[in-house]
């Protein structure tokens, strides 16, 4: 049995699945196994996995359908023999020390969720340079119940810039097993902020280290339409507001401010989103319309946060249903959007280091 499981959820990532197990296998802390789940990729990524399962036998290869990133990271925990598990992503990699540096700070800490920082990288290392400056990373830090509740879960209901994503973080397999019920809910908007939440709330403690040992790649952005978008926006926005109802009564109202911002700002991307369909005008209007009129929305314009966050105009083409309005923010939000992915995925073309 390993110390530790670095689980890497696969799909069609031959052109950089190399790079990251690598960085895994060479990593300066050894008593690990790496278990690689290959979420039915149509490229070459399973005979990659296959190659280096022949060289190595800390390595477990599983190979199913595809069902989506939470499912195939659960399949790897599922698998996992370890009392602590990782994820990397496989178009990204990781420093050599980096499970390493984790595994004693949660072990000398007794923490239930371990969190370094990490590097953006643009293109294909074209440009490196550090995600997250928030204070969150100042110094070395160990939070007990009430600080995680009241510093850090604060900021899933805000946007504030503490990571939701998976990884860069090393985790208690017992928090990972006993979390998960919110996920039912979420297709794929906020799947990592929502699996977070919920480790987050349960956990008796979290240490974050001021060190920076990941490695994120940016790549191109999508234009791919997301069908359950709004859905997972209005899902998201009750679980968060269960959350609260639960565990913050003594500051509900604020906190209240803080998702409704969060939703009416998801809803300027539901929009843009509809652009990247192949939808006729009339279907588009037709969803904004629908979109107007459902109470979630209507409850956080009436929110007071909401009220000194956003401009009366834009509040105003909701409340009083101006679709032409809506359209056209959509329209222009989504041309913004093109030219910035036809930037990136330019960037993104150059050779992969």
């Amino acid at each position: 049995m390993s110390r530790i499981s670095v689980v890497v959820p696969i799909y069609n990532a031959e052109k950089k699945l190399d790079k990251c197990i690598k960085s895994i296998l060479n990593q300066t802390f050894e008593d690990l196994e790496l278990i690689l789940v290959n979420d039915g990729s149509s490229d070459g990524s399973l005979d990659i996995c296959r190659k280096y399962e022949k060289l190595d036998r800390r390595i477990i290869v599983i190979n199913k359908n595809n069902e989506g990133s939470i499912p195939t990271r659960r399949k790897g925990i599922e698998v996992s023999s370890s009392d602590y598990v990782m994820f990397v992503d496989a178009d990204d990699w990781i420093d050599r020390r980096m499970v390493e540096i984790l595994y004693k700070h949660s072990i000398e800490s007794s923490a239930d969720i371990t969190v370094c920082n990490a590097y953006k990288v643009l293109g294909n290392g074209m440009l490196i340079k550090k995600k997250n400056k928030s204070e969150y990373f100042d110094n070395n830090r160990i939070y007990n119940k009430e600080e995680i509740r009241q510093e850090l879960v604060v900021a899933y209901f805000w946007g504030h810039p503490f990571p939701a994503s998976l990884f860069a973080k090393l985790y208690k397999k017992k928090i990972l097993e006993s979390c998960g019920g919110y996920l039912e809910k979420i297709h794929f908007l906020g799947e990592d902020l929502f699996y977070n939440l919920e480790m987050f709330i349960k956990s008796n403690r979290v240490t974050i280290i001021d060190e920076t040992l990941y490695y994120y790649r940016m790549g191109g952005l999508t234009s791919k339409y997301m069908p359950y978008l709004f859905e997972d926006m209005v899902n998201g926005y009750q679980i968060q507001k269960e959350v609260i109802n639960k565990y913050y009564l003594d500051t509900k109202q604020e906190q209240y401010n803080g998702i409704s911002i969060m939703l009416l700002n998801t809803f300027k991307t539901c929009l843009y989103n509809l652009f990247n369909s192949n939808l006729s005008e009339a279907h588009i209007r037709g969803l904004i319309e629908e979109y107007v009129s459902n109470e979630k929305v209507i409850e956080c314009l009436h929110n007071e946060g909401s009220r000194d966050y956003f401009s009366k105009e834009y509040l105003e083409a909701i409340k009083y249903k101006n679709i032409e309005y809506l359209y056209v923010l959509g329209e222009r939000v989504y041309r913004k959007g093109k030219i910035k992915r036809g930037i990136k995925n330019v960037i993104a073309k150059f050779p992969v280091i």
